[in-house]
């Protein structure tokens, strides 16, 4: 079995998360709201807020798959309130082990200060797919106590993350964004990381959003249909605007692999309101 160690300079290690395991019943991640992690408005982006779920859940869900391996199948992220400083925190758990897939349900909360009370900010819910294990499948390194630390002693972590990935926009009112593939947006598959799907949903919806509306919308949910692993890249985005009013656009989102023949990645569906 290929064993596979991210790279000391990758994502992961700039958003500084923790998790926690409780007899793997459930899996807390806890990461600072980094400037680095948040919009020109203050707040928490909802892409980042995805990328943490997917991998707490992707994390659950790999534990409780052993030794089998999982793919994100789909991800729905709801946000109450908007996260502008302090500690992110998403407690997840299974709700349901299947033979083929698990699904892993998660409350997020957000501790402003550290002695202060937690403040439910969303919930969240994934379903992966059970990939059975064979000889060449890669297992990520990863400590197997109660508690895991991926930021590395000495890191200092990036405070522009999305130009770190090469995220730019295209063009905006197609909501037509593009990242390239590279190590530090890789995955243990050599595929972009899933979490990096949230991130172009996230800003591509918002792109078009902006432009419909004429006010500076943000994020707000996410729905998330993977159907194809990103190999080659540059991955690119096209949205078309569903449904818009005054407070709130409602946008459709593809995700395609452009050195793929535009291989189609991913659909979501993006849900931009006032900040």
């Amino acid at each position: 079995m290929k064993m596979h160690t991210y790279p000391a300079d990758h994502m992961w290690r700039d958003l500084e998360f923790s998790m926690e395991y409780d007899e793997q019943k459930r899996c807390i991640i806890r990461a600072p709201v980094a400037p680095g992690l948040c919009g020109e408005q203050g707040t928490l982006q909802v892409g980042f807020i995805s990328t943490l779920f997917d991998l707490v859940g992707g994390e659950l869900a790999a534990r409780t798959a052993y030794p089998d391996w999982i793919a994100t199948a789909d991800l729905v992220l709801y946000s109450k309130e908007r996260a502008r400083g302090g500690e992110f925190t998403a407690v997840a758990w299974v709700v349901r082990a299947g033979r083929s897939s698990i699904v892993i349900e998660a409350d997020m909360q957000v501790r402003p200060r550290p002695r202060a009370a937690a403040v439910s900010v969303g919930s969240a819910m994934a379903a992966f797919t059970r990939l059975r294990s064979r000889e060449d499948t890669a297992q990520v390194a990863r400590v197997d106590g109660p508690h895991q630390v991926f930021s590395l002693e000495g890191h200092v972590p990036s405070q522009r993350i999305l130009d770190k990935a090469g995220l730019r926009v295209l063009d905006e009112a197609a909501g037509a964004v593009e990242i390239g593939m590279s190590d530090y947006v890789r995955n243990a598959f050599h595929g972009l990381n899933g979490g990096v799907f949230g991130l172009l949903a996230d800003a591509a919806g918002q792109c078009a959003a902006r432009a419909a509306s004429g006010r500076p919308l943000v994020t707000a949910d996410l729905a998330i249909h993977y159907l194809s692993m990103g190999k080659a890249g540059p991955f690119r985005t096209r949205a078309r605007v569903v449904r818009a009013s005054r407070d709130s656009v409602l946008t459709r989102v593809e995700m395609v692999d452009a050195g793929k023949d535009d291989l189609l990645m991913a659909v979501a569906m993006n849900t931009a309101t006032p900040a």
